[in-house]
Parts: C-alpha cells; structure tokens; sequence
C-alpha cells in the first residue's frame, strides 16, 4: 500500500559475519560523514543552480566535467528529473519531443528510459545519488531485481545515500531477503543518528520487514517506538493503521487511520490505503464511502479511481464499476495493475474478448509486468479447453524472456504446471525460483510440498531443511513442514514442527489451528484444548483469528459428540467473521451429519457466493448429491 520510492541493499554480504557487518557498517559511516557537507539532496540541487547561475555561460568558459551534473525535482511530474539539455535530441518512437520527459519515457518507453540512462544519464549525473536511485527502482519496478541490485551496489560505492539505501532494503525486503534489508536499514538508523525522517522511513521498514517474517509482536513493538519518536511522520500513521487492521484490529485501525487523515500532512494516498484495507476485509461498502471521501479533497486522484471500481464490481454495480475503470485509464498512463484488475473484471463478466483486448494493451507498453503475464495465462487456460496449455506456456515463456532473473514469474509458471500440466516441469520451474531468490522462504514452501504431493516425503524434508539455511522466516517453513507431515499421517513429526513454530510465534492463530487439526484425528479432546489455549492469548479484537479458531472448536466437539456445543462454536464463528468459507462448509457437513439436510443446502448455497471461483464446482456438485431430485428439476425449470 505504501509507496516507497527509495530502496536499498548489498547481495554479496548475505550472509556476513558480525565483525565483517560492523566493518562494512564503519566504512559507511565514514563515507557519509565525509559526505555530510550539505544538509540535504534539496540543499545540494540549490547550490548547484546558484553554482552553475554564476559560472560564465559554457560558450565562453571550459565545459564542466563529466559527471559534474546534479538534477532536480521537476513540479510537473513530481519526480527527480535530469537538465533539458540532457534530453533534447533524444529519440523515442512513445513520447513525442515536446512532451519528454525522464518520467514520461519510463511510463511509456522503458527500454528508451534504459538508453537514456545507460548512454547519457550515468556520464553526466554520475555524483548524483537520485539518478542512480531512480534508475534502479526502475529496474527493479520492471522485474529485473539482478540489474537493479548491480546498480544499487555501483551507486553504493561512489558516496552514501539514504535515500538509495532506502529504496535497495525496500526492495529486498520485497523479495523476501529479509536479513539484508534488516542490515541495510540499520545502517541508515547508525548513519543518521534517529534524527530525520530517513530514521522513520528506515524505522518503518524494519516493522514491515518482522511482520512479514512472522514476528508479529516485534514488529508491533518496532511500529509504536517509531510513531511515539516521529507522531507527525504521514507514513508511519499509515502504515501502523494498516498493520493493526491486517491483524484484525479493525476497530483500532478506523481511529489511526481517522486521526491521520485529520493531519496535515495528509495525502490521498491516506484515503487509499484505508479503503484498500476495507476492501482487503469484504467490508466493500465501506470503501466506497472512504474513497468518496478521499475524492473529495483529490478528485483527480487516479489510485482511488481504480479501487472505487474494483469495489463496485464487488457490490454487484456492474456500470458503475465500469465507468469508474474508464475513468481511471483516461486519467491514467498505463497503470499494469489497473488495467490487470479490469481484464479481471470484464473477463468475470464473460467479454472475453474485452479482456483479452486489455491484457494485450497493457502487455504492450509493460511486456514484463508479472501480474498481467500470469492473469493472461490462466485466462487462455480457462476459455480454449483444447490449446488453452500451449497458450498459457507461451505467454509465460515469452515472459521469462523478457524478464529473465525474475523469481517470481519462474515461480508462477511452475504453480500453472503443477497444477494443469506437468509436475516436472514444474519442479524445474520451482527449482529456477529458488536459485534466483533462495531467501524467499514461498517459493522453497512450494517446492517441498510439489515433492510432498508426488510421495517424495523425504525430498520434502531435504527441501526444507535446504531452506533453514538461507530464509529468515521459520515459521513458514515449519508450518509448511508439519502440513506435510499432517497429510502423510506422521502425527510426532508434524506435532513437534507445530511446536517449534509455536515457539517463534506463540501468539499466531494460524499456528494454533495447525497445531490442533494435528491432534483432531485421534484426540479430539486434546484439539479442544489446544484450542481452548490458543484464545486465551489471541486479541478478542482479532475477529478474524477468532473465527479460523472457534470453526475448528466447532468440529472438536462434534468429534466428542457434544452437537449443541460444536453449533454454538459455529454459528459464533460465521457471526465473527461472515465471509470464513472453510466454517460454512463444516457446518453444512455437520448440519447433514445430525439429519438436518435442508439448514446444509442452505448453508452451501451461501457459501457458493463467498468461495474462491475454483471451488464453485464442487460445492455444487455436493449440492446436486444432497438436493432431492424433483428440487432439483424444480430449480432447473
């Protein structure tokens, strides 16, 4: 939800000892003090203008050396931007000469952006941090996290940056290489000694880099030092407010998000994020009426445009989310992820050709985006029954062409295969995304469970075990483990994988269920229990856990025969949380195990409308088995 547009980190010291990390951390230090001389990137713009306002004109003096060049942040775009000098003459087949721009030519001519940079930007501005800051983000936005990072260790080499440093931990910190975005942004904390918003950004990482490894009190703890050090910082207030929402806090995060929108510091980008976490929750209602709010004071804002959309679509509004998509692509250059959710919506609409025609537009100006590459497959995969797979594999070998070091796209194809085509290919696919991204603990998950399914349990193992060693979030690669062991019936192995992950975490409600779904078969007691334990230590707030927990409670005491007991469990479970689709199916199972058959269809009618699309098909064939005939031919007539 965040925008961060500054990133950081360094692959060749992944995996560096103390004393190495504290040297490297002191050479850095030393960098930026000797560096220090000017307050800031703005201050450093102002004095090269005033620098370069009382030279002679360059007619009539030397020319200035290479490299001697410092841009600025252009108020039309709003991003860092070279001298005009710099682009004139500079052909591009996308942006016409008076409309050039550096931002214009990564919108709309990336390839021409990476000319420019490469032949032209890197000589002129090579002491200018933000150019090489801009070009990785570049790279990086554009799939090629390989190039992006050679850049980013380049640029490290010639000064210290904050802001570069930011964007390159950002960066790994979203490819999931949690320990060196953890180093990176502790060293910009040493670097600025906790005074500047350069601490609260870097602050911020790190609470977001724990909570997606699972540390979820740390990261808490991270995000209430940084807005008590920093209550004014915009970003921290959002992101705080996200954070407490995703953890199912919703109550708390509509005051944070209510009070930041009461800043003034506030930006639309507020307003988004609030509604993004309301549509993320299935409160689509909700959205609407934040976005409404948001455009109110913004209403040019083209990210609320798309999400408004999107939220119509779910309210049933069909032209009303329609229009709120043509809205935002005339307002809009090629955005890939709206014009990703679009396709999707016009495709669940049946205008196949619609979304084809979309999938192709946006594939067009932004040939690597992960997103469209995937939806565009499944999408040949679900309308052409007979050369839907062909199709599907050539979109995503097209895109690995394009995008050749990118872990995730490897990683997406090899789900397709797994799941549609050939598990071997599969497996080469899976194995391709871990060699490119070996910290990212999904991708090595995938793999373990691909051999799990193919009855190579001790391949599995090896697997994970490989993945100790290189990925900082145990507690998916152990509840990944005990899920295993679960299904292949060995009940110590995945019980003491539960635990260990419990010991991580013991506040995870996932983890808790795990936990007591292993014992259910053969100690329904001891699952009851287990549960019992578990909501002593959740949040009541947390309605969503709750819900998970109480559903299994539910199917703890059916197991012991105690039916009024597992109802209330269940029917407290669908009240918590109205859109749990695993407690409508329990409960429909349960409801036809006690004779009442006709409350069961109720129940898989309902659940019909909040499941994945993929399971549709199922539940109405477990419908036509429990509908009698003549309701059936009723229905149908």
């Amino acid at each position: 939800m965040l925008a961060f547009h500054r990133r950081v980190l360094r692959p060749q010291t992944l995996r560096l000892s103390g004393a190495t990390v504290l040297r490297s951390q002191s050479l850095v230090l030393a960098t930026w003090k000797q560096t220090h001389r000017v307050s800031s990137i703005k201050t450093m713009y102002q004095q090269q203008r005033w620098l370069s306002q009382s030279r002679p004109a360059f007619s009539s003096a030397a020319p200035p050396a290479t490299g001697s060049y410092f841009g600025s942040y252009s108020e039309e775009t709003g991003e860092w931007e070279p001298e005009r000098d710099h682009l004139e003459g500079f052909q591009s087949d996308h942006v016409a000469a008076n409309e050039m721009t550096l931002q214009a030519l990564i919108r709309l001519d990336i390839n021409g952006a990476r000319r420019l940079f490469r032949n032209v930007l890197q000589h002129h501005y090579y002491h200018d941090m933000e150019m090489w800051n801009k070009w990785a983000t570049m790279e990086w936005r554009d799939g090629k996290v390989m190039l992006a990072r050679k850049i980013f260790t380049k640029a490290s080499k010639i000064c210290f940056s904050a802001s570069l440093w930011q964007s390159w931990a950002t960066m790994e910190g979203d490819i999931e290489n949690f320990n060196e975005a953890r180093r990176l942004f502790n060293v910009i904390i040493a670097a600025d000694a906790g005074k500047t918003t350069q601490t609260a950004m870097a602050g911020l990482g790190l609470a977001l880099v724990e909570d997606r490894s699972g540390n979820t009190d740390k990261a808490r703890k991270l995000f209430v030092a940084y807005k008590k050090k920093f209550p004014d910082d915009i970003h921290l207030a959002e992101a705080y407010a996200l954070f407490e929402g995703r953890h199912g806090h919703m109550k708390l995060a509509r005051q944070l998000f209510t009070q930041a929108t009461q800043m003034a510091l506030c930006t639309p980008q507020v307003f988004h994020a609030w509604a993004q976490l309301e549509y993320e929750r299935g409160f689509y209602g909700e959205a609407v009426v934040v976005l409404d709010q948001g455009l109110e004071s913004a209403p040019y804002d083209k990210k609320q445009f798309m999400l408004r959309a999107m939220s119509l679509a779910k309210l049933g509004d069909v032209e009303g989310a329609r229009d709120a998509f043509r809205e935002y692509t005339k307002l809009s250059s090629i955005d890939e992820r709206a014009y990703n959710a679009f396709a999707q919506f016009e495709d669940g609409l049946g205008n196949h050709g619609a979304a084809l025609k979309i999938y192709h537009t946006v594939l067009k100006h932004n040939p690597g985006s992960i997103s469209n590459i995937t939806s565009l497959a499944y999408f040949h995969l679900r309308t052409d029954a007979q050369h839907g797979l062909e199709d599907a594999r050539e979109t995503f070998s097209t895109g690995v062409a394009m995008v050749p070091d990118n872990a995730q796209l490897w990683h997406n194809w090899g789900i397709l295969e797994e799941k549609h085509g050939d598990v071997d290919r599969a497996k080469e696919y899976y194995e391709k995304a871990t060699h490119l991204s070996p910290w990212s603990a999904s991708y090595w998950c995938s793999l373990a469970k691909m051999e799990a399914k193919r009855g190579n349990i001790e391949s599995a193992r090896v697997v994970l075990d490989l993945a100790t060693q290189q990925c900082s979030n145990r507690v998916m690669l152990l509840t990944t483990l005990a899920k295993i062991e679960r299904r292949a019936k060995n009940t110590k192995r995945a019980r003491d994988a539960c635990t260990a992950a419990l010991k991580v975490d013991k506040k995870r409600a996932a983890t808790w269920n795990l936990r007591a779904l292993v014992e259910m078969p053969h100690h329904p007691e001891k699952a009851k229990n287990l549960i019992e334990s578990a909501l002593k230590l959740i949040p009541t707030h947390d309605h969503m856990s709750w819900s998970i927990l109480l559903c299994t409670y539910g199917r703890a005491h059916a197991a012991l025969g105690d039916y009024q007991n597992a109802m209330i469990a269940f029917k407290e479970s669908i009240r918590l949380h109205e859109r749990n689709p695993a407690t409508y199916e329990y409960l429909a199972e349960f409801l036809v195990q006690i004779g009442r058959v006709d409350e069961a269809v109720k129940q898989l009618r309902l659940l019909t409308l909040i499941c994945p699309a993929e399971r549709v098909a199922s539940v109405e064939a477990r419908l036509r088995e429990l509908e009698p005939p003549a309701t059936t031919e009723s229905a149908e007539a």
